[in-house]
């Protein structure tokens, strides 16, 4: 069975997209925990500048916008991409 051909077989599809979900659940998860869990360490603590309370929130507040408008713009982009079916 040629690459091409496994790649259209329904269940080789259904795998790549079950993981495909399962690493942006757990990235999702993983990051917003690990995120919130680093914010609230950093603002709580007495000793910490205050640049760097209001600093690292945005930051991690600012990349997290950046990957899902990423995320949206790359799903949108699949529904519509004309060279899906196109073959060598």
């Amino acid at each position: 069975m040629h690459e091409d051909e496994r790649s259209r077989d329904p269940e080789t599809r259904a795998g790549m997209g079950a993981g495909q979900v399962l690493v942006i659940l757990g990235l999702i998860l993983v990051y917003g925990v690990g995120g919130y869990w680093f914010i609230f360490e950093i603002v709580d603590d007495p000793e910490t500048p205050w640049f760097i309370k209001f600093g690292t929130p945005a930051i991690v507040i600012g990349l997290t916008i950046l990957f899902l408008s990423v995320l949206v713009q790359r799903l949108k982009a699949a529904k519509t991409d004309k060279y899906t079916d196109v073959e060598d």
